[in-house]
């Protein structure tokens, strides 16, 4: 037998394993399930992520304005994109002013506002019409349903959700006043059936017009003189209103310019808005009473006028067309039953009832129908003449018939569905459907219905008034298309635009596909505005896009992104044109000649390039990038295209680093003034300088201005740079002229931006008072094209400066586009022959020719002239020659530090050299 001491090690280890086991399968189940919880994780991470884009592009693409925002706080934690679309201002802009929303509310609905946020705390929820006024002064009404919810203690969470309901509130408003109207005439055939007398009818009538919704109505009858107004009858609210108007009746009735008017032409005349119609000597008053618009109806009778019927009411632009043509023919047969009445007989008293009622519905715009009340077909019974225009179906094709007729197999209608509850229930009730002529076609049309009681109080018939409100719907949908679409092309817009883009990225993704992106835009094309005017400009764009569409394929875009730029989206489909061939299209025929208002153009273009994936993967980079290159084709020349490459990148980089730089310069005081001499060619001696910018960088060194100048220009810098060269200019001549050096002419270019100053001729007046420089020892120096961009403004800002004082120079002469006629009219001193054409004396005799020809033209008006550039003894000695007055170049001088023109002054080497005057 084995000892158990020798037993015991084997009973451990096997206990061990045994015991190893399980714990070793539940670490490998915890380790399984930790995998499984980990990949569902990051499935439900993707999902979110997913969820949220496409809940922000359905929040992008919904028309009602969403928000939400937590009380106490008042601040807006959320509105959606649609508030730019109904507010005009931008989303950002309720963020960064929280309180923007309640500025935008109609003045005169602040406190109903205000009220109705009380009261919603404590309701939790409840809906509200107001109006908002847009930064165009457009006012909209809108409809907000508002949920206030607890969060936490203490901290509420407040959503609303708004919609434009301005065209429903107008039309509503439209659908009122006319069944204001209706009613009134109505209640008026029972009030002439009733009266036994003229008072009687005359007082009826007034409080049936009131009784109608109006707030006041009186009646007043011409007097035996044919002038003056007597008042009758009245009924209503505020009638002291008529104490300030019944002396003017009787002794001025020519004061009371509504009732002179309708008096004299026999029309109805109306004042629809007393706030704004100050010729109204009475409007004062008025107002004061509630009134803000009136109607004054003649009372006319075989071409007799018996007086006159004033009605009034409390809101502004009452009384439209459709609503003063049933008041028109509610006053007509007012006059029919008061003849009546004074004739006694009650036979014309019945029939005058009965044509109002004729009169008003026959004469209706809109289609008025009656039909009985009994369903489920609801037979009509009468249609008026607006009818038939409207739907193309006589009475004898509708009477006894449904007006199911009208809606064709279009029967699955929200619209239809609200006229079915209106009718079961007998009530008051409107919808807007879709309905179909005779003919087929499609019209929208809003209907107004209203139940017909009889004596018991039963429902016989239903009156419907019907609407055509097509044309609206059709300027919603152009309103539409100008939301997406560029005014003067027709071209899509930027919105357009990046919603194409994103559906184009996202299909070459699903296909592994590419997509170019070309940023484009014309060359030169300043010049077309600079001279023919921004209409011909107009025009050039509009030829160009048409152009430009007639050569992309289907599925391209080409949209407008400002000004003369544009952006193509091109995809690449296999077996179709390639992108690029494409793109050599749109530049082929962009180059084909135009002709604009009789001249003829050669219009070129260029092109930068981004491609999808590899160049950006969203809208905003590849655009970016495109116009990156773009930048780069202006660079190499214009009139081709260029794909973008990570270098332009770093290069466009570095020049937003030089802008951010250039900002700072003034302040650093970073810009210095470099003078080269201008030397008289009559006495060899210095006779002024040009003051030259130059930019001591603390890193680049000194930048030349042909570096940073074009760059000041595009971000509006130049201006207070172009301040400060004229400033220290007419600093430094001062001082050398204190100092006792040579009394000299300092010249200073302008730049556009400054020349097109209002306060220019001022600025520079301060200047020179400032510095103590009397205004002879200032230059001014224009050039050709910023002058004759508005020749006529040009020629009176350059009679201002001489006013001053100061002499005038135009610089770069030749190389513009003036016109010689308005040479002669410009009060210049001074003609600057530019480089280009000192450069080319030696070169050619063109070049000869044209500088002296420049000479002898300036002579001849008695300027001075300044050749540029000279470097050459042969240059010098041409110009001498021909008589050139001055020059300038580095054949004398390149430009001087103030430092070193102060020790040439002092030294005395004024003196040019020797083979100057030789």
């Amino acid at each position: 037998m084995i000892p158990m001491e020798n037993w015991l090690p084997l009973i451990y280890a096997a206990a061990g394993m045994l015991l190893g086991l399980p714990v070793f399968l539940l670490m490998s189940r915890l380790k399984y399930f930790h995998k499984a919880s980990e990949a569902r994780r990051r499935e439900v991470e993707l999902s979110l992520h997913s969820t949220e884009k496409q809940l922000a592009e359905i929040l992008a693409s919904i028309n009602e304005v969403l928000w939400t925002s937590y009380f106490p706080s008042r601040g807006i934690d959320y509105v959606s994109p649609a508030v730019e679309r109904v507010y005009g201002h931008p989303p950002g802009a309720f963020y960064d002013n929280p309180r923007l929303w309640f500025e935008c509310v109609h003045p005169k609905d602040k406190e109903r506002v205000l009220a109705f946020a009380r009261t919603v705390r404590k309701k939790g929820q409840a809906v509200i019409h107001y109006r908002i006024v847009r930064p165009d002064s457009a006012v909209r009404w809108l409809r907000y349903a508002v949920h206030v919810v607890q969060d936490a203690p203490g901290l509420e969470r407040i959503s609303s959700v708004g919609s434009d309901v301005t065209e429903e509130y107008l039309l509503q408003e439209s659908l009122r006043r006319s069944h204001r109207a209706l009613r009134a005439i109505h209640d008026c055939g029972r009030k002439i059936a009733q009266a036994d007398d003229e008072n009687a009818l005359l007082q009826g009538i007034c409080e049936v017009v009131v009784a109608a919704g109006y707030m006041m109505a009186w009646t007043g009858l011409l007097q035996d003189d044919g002038e003056s107004i007597a008042l009758t009858n009245i009924a209503g609210k505020n009638q002291g209103y008529i104490e300030s108007i019944r002396k003017p009746l009787i002794d001025e009735p020519q004061r009371l310019s509504t009732i002179e008017s309708a008096l004299r032409t026999r029309r109805p005349v109306t004042a629809r808005n007393f706030a704004r119609e100050v010729h109204l000597p009475w409007r004062l008053a008025a107002l004061r009473h509630g009134f803000h618009s009136k109607v004054a109806l003649p009372l006319i009778q075989d071409e007799r006028i018996f007086g006159i019927l004033n009605v009034y009411a409390a809101e502004e632009t009452a009384f439209d067309e459709e609503e003063l043509g049933l008041l028109e023919g509610l006053a007509q047969s007012v006059m029919v039953a008061l003849q009546s009445l004074r004739n006694r007989d009650q036979r014309k008293s019945a029939e005058a009832a009965l044509y109002l009622r004729q009169r008003a519905i026959e004469a209706s715009a809109n289609a008025i129908v009656i039909t009985s009340a009994d369903p489920p077909d609801y037979p009509v019974e009468y249609v008026n003449p607006a009818f038939q225009r409207m739907t193309g179906y006589t009475a004898q094709d509708i009477i006894g018939q449904s007006l199911r007729i009208l809606h064709g197999e279009d029967r699955e209608q929200a619209g239809l569905t609200q006229i079915r509850a209106i009718l079961s229930e007998r009530r008051e009730g409107h919808a807007t459907i879709r309905n179909y002529r005779k003919d087929g076609t499609l019209f929208w049309s809003k209907v107004h219905i209203a139940p017909v009681k009889d004596d018991t109080g039963a429902v016989g018939h239903f009156v419907a008034a019907k609407y055509d409100i097509t044309e609206t719907k059709h300027y919603q949908d152009e309103l539409e298309s100008q939301a997406n679409h560029d005014a003067l092309t027709g071209l899509a817009n930027r919105k357009l635009l990046r919603e194409r883009l994103r559906r184009a990225i996202a299909s070459s993704s699903s296909h592994d596909g590419q997509l170019w992106v070309g940023f484009l835009d014309l060359d030169h094309f300043k010049f077309v505005n600079d001279s023919l005017g921004h209409s011909a400009g107009d025009l050039l764009l509009q030829q160009i896009s048409k152009r430009m569409q007639h050569v992309l394929r289907d599925g391209d875009t080409v949209a407008r992104q400002g000004g003369d730029e544009f952006v193509l989206i091109l995809p690449v489909r296999p077996g179709d044109i390639s992108p690029a061939n494409v793109l050599q299209m749109v530049m082929d025929v962009i180059a084909q000649p135009l002709k604009i208002d009789g001249h003829s153009f050669h219009t070129t273009c260029s092109i930068g390039i981004a491609i999808y994936p590899q160049d950006g993967e969203d809208p905003e980079t590849l655009i970016k990038h495109a116009d990156i290159a773009l930048y780069h084709t202006k660079e190499t020349g214009r009139n081709n295209f260029q794909f973008f490459t990570p270098a332009m990148n770093e290069k466009a980089l570095e020049r937003l680093r030089l802008e951010t730089d250039l900002r700072r310069a003034i302040e650093r005081d970073e810009f210095v003034l470099h003078y080269q001499p201008q030397i008289s060619l009559k006495t060899g001696r210095i006779h002024g300088m040009e003051a030259l910018i130059r930019w001591q960088h603390p890193e680049l060194g000194m930048i030349f201005p042909d570096r940073f100048i074009g760059l000041a220009e595009e971000t509006g810098l130049i201006v207070p740079i172009g301040s400060w060269v004229l400033r220290n200019a007419c600093l430094q001549n001062k001082a050398w002229q204190d100092a006792g050096l040579a009394n000299l002419r300092v010249a200073v270019n302008l730049s556009a931006r400054q020349f097109g100053a209002k306060d220019l001729a001022q600025a520079i007046a301060e200047i020179l008072q400032e510095t103590g420089l009397a205004p002879q020892y200032l230059e001014i120096e224009l050039t050709e094209s910023l002058l004759m961009a508005d020749i006529k403004r040009a020629i009176d800002i350059l009679r201002d400066l001489k006013r001053l004082g100061l002499e005038l120079s135009l610089d770069d002469f030749g190389t513009g586009y003036s016109s010689l006629s308005y040479l002669t009219r410009l009060p210049i001193d001074t003609l600057k022959i530019d480089q280009s054409f000192v450069r080319e004396i030696s070169a050619n005799s063109n070049g000869a020719a044209i500088v002296a020809a420049i000479i002898g033209l300036a002579h001849s008006l008695r300027l001075q002239v300044i050749a540029e550039g000279v470097e050459t003894p042969a240059q010098l000695s041409y110009l001498r020659q021909k008589g050139c007055d001055q020059i300038q170049g580095y054949y004398f001088s390149k430009p001087l530090t103030a430092g070193e023109l102060e020790q040439t002054l002092r030294a005395g080497k004024g003196h040019a050299k020797g083979s100057i005057l030789s």
